[in-house]
């Protein structure tokens, strides 16, 4: 796969002028010219080992510049940075903001550090606009007295409204209402995001204010969307009057593994989230990640756009949300079918012969546009941060290799200078992991190994060392250690 996503992030790879600046970033695909918001939240994070840091700091610097171009001024960040400069706003979904401050973070952690979030951009702080873009959703998209964000009735993500309209994403008086698990996990993200940005500038304070409200969303959202009898979230409560013409709560929605990679999902609610996902991808017929919703609306159920049963947003398989659901298999003890998951992915690209927006179950097509960056973008997240647990920041990194009984290898490659190589052998009796790091700081490294590997022992740099197990839901590891920069190595050997 690897050569797709480079392939892909380098084709969508964009350089525009808007308003007075040069903007370096990716476009959504290549049947699309503008840099959308939206996307670039999930693409940031694994760009700093494809691309130079400008991709990454300029978009987030444009969408935040944006908020200055509505009038008058409330937060608000514009839905895409395009060469005309034009200023959008996709009124029926309620993201933009919280996708802007999850792309400054990304760029936050991995270049800008606390520095950065002091930079004016056009007489105010990074850190006081991003501040804005979450009270721009506080003052102007909260249902009623609580602390939930209302959108359009779409999917629980889609940004296709139900009812007739000239435009599909823009809300219009009289349309109907929804509360989303999608926009209520990506809030309280942004909201913990913001609080660690806080913490980095010595606003303590307000810190701990944004953690008290990332709460407050957390327990409202259980409340009114967590169906404990069915072991998922709905797909949306409705927010206005609206009668049901089949049983929308049976969906199974994107949402509930997008909520554990968010970290919304509380941790007795992770193993029936995916129980109902893997239900509801043998209801469709598929092995692939990213399945958007099951069962589907009908054909004519949406009015502005038609999506047949099974196509884009009703009910297809996106891996741009597949990427995001392996990560999540992968951090929370789901590795075997992570696995399962990434290989599918692989087998699939290759099948249509490249990275699509979206993929058809019934044809097993490829549809929407080709090299669609997302998708490209969260896959490597799938190998990168998922199967090898590799992150790295402006202050250590860590290496978690989720191989289990494999054999592989990563060498991930930063632009701006610095790699990691791993590369795992793996054999009955003894695992050999051989790590270089050239990031100028220090890290982390854990191993999993197979769960009847109870005695241990663990030899780093050829010196024994205590192997501490820990489990994280199917899944056993050992680790963790400290560890410098350079070369290591890790043999960790069953003892019979």
């Amino acid at each position: 796969m690897a050569a797709r996503i480079h392939d892909t992030l380098s084709a969508t790879s964009r350089e525009l002028p808007w308003h007075g600046r040069t903007i370096k970033g990716n476009s959504a695909g290549a049947l699309y010219s503008p840099i959308f918001v939206r996307d670039m939240a999930t693409i940031q994070p694994v760009l700093p080992f494809f691309l130079p840091r400008d991709f990454m700091q300029t978009p987030v610097e444009g969408f935040l510049a944006s908020q200055d171009l509505f009038g008058p001024p409330n937060g608000a960040v514009a839905a895409t940075l395009n060469a005309q400069g034009s200023v959008d706003k996709a009124t029926v979904v309620s993201d933009e903001e919280t996708s802007a401050v999850h792309a400054a973070y990304a760029y936050y952690r991995s270049f800008g550090g606390p520095d950065w979030l002091q930079r004016q951009i056009d007489g105010r702080a990074v850190i006081d606009r991003l501040g804005d873009a979450l009270g721009y959703l506080w003052a102007n998209r909260r249902w009623g007295d609580g602390s939930l964000l209302y959108r359009g009735h779409t999917t629980d993500w889609g940004d296709v409204k139900r009812s007739a309209g000239s435009e599909p994403t823009d809300l219009s008086p009289g349309d109907e209402l929804t509360i989303s698990p999608f926009d209520q996990a990506w809030h309280f993200r942004a909201l913990h995001d913001y609080a660690t940005m806080l913490d980095a500038v010595g606003r303590t304070a307000d810190a701990e204010t944004r953690r008290v409200r990332a709460a407050q969303v957390q327990t409202e959202t259980h409340a009114l969307l967590w169906q404990a009898n069915l072991g998922h979230y709905r797909v949306h409560a409705h927010a206005t009057d609206w009668t049901d013409p089949f049983d929308e709560d049976a969906v199974i929605p994107m949402s509930n593994v997008l909520s554990i990679h968010a970290g919304i999902a509380s941790p007795e609610q992770v193993g029936p989230i995916f129980e109902a996902t893997a239900r509801a991808e043998a209801a469709a017929g598929t092995n692939r990640a990213g399945l958007t919703l099951s069962p589907p609306y009908p054909d004519d159920f949406f009015q502005s756009r038609r999506m047949a049963s099974g196509e884009y947003q009703n009910g297809a398989v996106w891996d741009w949300w597949g990427g995001l659901q392996i990560v999540s298999e992968f951090e929370h003890g789901h590795a075997d079918r992570a696995l399962s998951h990434l290989d599918a992915v692989a087998q699939a690209w290759e099948n249509v012969d490249g990275v699509h927006e979206w993929f058809h179950i019934p044809s097993q097509s490829g549809q929407g546009s080709t090299q669609f960056a997302g998708a490209a973008a969260t896959m490597a997240q799938a190998a990168i941060r998922g199967l090898f647990g590799l992150d790295v920041t402006t202050t250590n990194f860590h290496v978690t290799s989720r191989l289990g009984g494999y054999s592989g290898g990563l060498r991930a490659v930063r632009p701006e200078g610095g790699h990691i190589e791993v590369v795992q052998s793996a054999y009955p009796s003894f695992m050999f992991l051989d790590l270089r790091a050239d990031t100028g700081t220090a890290g982390h490294v854990a191993l999993r190994v197979p769960s009847d590997w109870d005695n241990i022992i663990v030899f780093i740099d050829g010196r024994i060392t205590e192997g501490t197990h820990w489990r994280v839901g199917n899944d056993t590891y050992v680790g963790t250690w400290p560890i410098g920069p350079g070369v290591h190595s890790v043999i960790v050997a069953k003892v019979a």
